[in-house]
């Protein structure tokens, strides 16, 4: 099966290889969109846990906060896809056998699944700030998704650091 891969996309890797900017340019959309949708996704994270919020106006608008940078996180995990499989083609046979690579997309993986279920978390999160918005102190129908959303924090920075890690490591394979 790697032989017929491999077959597919060789016009892709000669050309990739033969070009002077196409890897520039792939590894560049690659770092950056990992760069940028990874910061935004770490300083969120990390707002989240500083944050201390002890009414439910405060967790509704913590969640706000968190729940805006969805949109330039995804469109920048889309962007990192793209390039990354440019890329993974480009070079099936090394990738496609590396434990490394493996490692990078299993890590890539639980970020996004880690993001689904925050995303989930988040929602809860606004719709019990927002029907007990005048309430002066947040109840467990908002702490309980609090505590939900800061572990899914914890696991978030994780991932992130182990994915830039794995990528560092897989870009000297």
């Amino acid at each position: 099966m790697l032989d017929t891969l491999t077959t597919l996309f060789q016009p892709w890797a000669d050309l990739y290889s033969a070009s002077s900017w196409l890897p520039t340019v792939v590894i560049a959309v690659h770092v950056l969109t990992l760069f940028g949708g990874g910061g935004i996704a770490i300083a969120a994270d990390r707002r989240v846990l500083r944050a201390t919020p002890g009414s439910s106006e405060a967790f509704l608008a913590m969640a706000e906060d968190l729940h805006s940078t969805h949109g330039v996180v995804i469109g920048s995990l889309v962007g990192m896809v793209v390039s990354g499989v440019a890329m993974a083609t480009a070079d099936l046979g090394t990738f496609a056998t590396s434990l490394v690579f493996w490692g990078k997309m299993a890590c890539f993986a639980a970020l996004i699944v880690n993001g689904i279920l925050m995303n989930r978390t988040e929602t809860v999160l606004l719709t019990n700030a927002r029907n007990t918005i005048e309430m002066s102190v947040a109840g467990p129908e908002v702490t309980g998704p609090w505590a939900a959303l800061r572990r899914h924090t914890w696991v978030s920075l994780v991932f992130w650091f182990a994915v830039v890690l794995l990528g560092v490591v897989v870009a000297n394979i």
